[in-house]
């Protein structure tokens, strides 16, 4: 990795994204056998929580300040920066280690893991399809800005979780709720991605018969 690649990945933000690894390595360590004693595990989780926001804010206000605007107004997912894609993979990553100790930990049913865990198992395979069928390439890209419905989506998931680990009532209210925000999430995400996809294949087609 070259060293302005190096410098683009350590900036405050991303290193704060990173930062959701080792605490979905620190949940396992801190999730009790019983609902009563998970306090060190929701500590974890408004710790992940935290970065999450702090991320953000920081990465607007740093675009903000190269672009002249304001931090409200700037996306920092605008030019496909490191952390437009490495938010969301992190994310994904800690998700994925929580709900795995809580498997673990505390044996729930396996379709209610399922439901919180909708929109990833649906977007794996269409990410695989879409890495070995370069036909695809041509129509659809990646767009790995959040979206309104992805941080619901995310919240949501926090909640069903949450709802796990202290084996709340409504954990089946909690985990319907994570499965229809995350597949609406994704009809969003892919949504945006045929459209960029459809965009920059205009503009290839366009710039090819202006070359003529």
């Amino acid at each position: 990795m070259s060293f302005s690649r190096l410098q683009n990945l350590l900036t405050v933000p991303n290193l704060l994204s990173l930062s959701r690894i080792p605490l979905g390595v620190a949940f396992w360590f801190t999730l009790g056998p019983t609902p009563s004693l998970a306090y060190s595990a929701f500590v974890i989780m408004g710790l992940a929580a935290l970065t999450d926001v702090l991320d953000g804010y920081l990465a607007r206000r740093e675009a903000a300040r190269a672009a002249g605007g304001s931090a409200q107004t700037v996306d920092p997912g605008v030019g496909g920066g490191t952390g437009a894609w490495l938010d969301p993979i992190c994310d994904k990553l800690f998700v994925a280690s929580v709900l795995v100790a809580i498997i673990v930990r505390r044996h729930p049913p396996l379709w209610l893991v399922a439901l919180i865990l909708s929109r990833e198992l649906v977007q794996l395979p269409i990410g695989v399809l879409y890495r070995f069928w370069p036909a695809l390439h041509s129509w659809l890209r990646y767009d790995f800005r959040a979206s309104p419905l992805g941080k619901g989506a995310t919240v949501a998931q926090f909640t069903a979780i949450a709802a796990l680990i202290i084996g709340h009532p409504w954990i089946r209210l909690f985990a319907f709720l994570s499965f229809v925000l995350g597949i609406a999430a994704l009809v969003d995400y892919f949504r945006r991605a045929i459209a960029i996809g459809k965009t920059r294949l205009s503009s290839e087609v366009n710039r090819a018969r202006g070359g003529q």
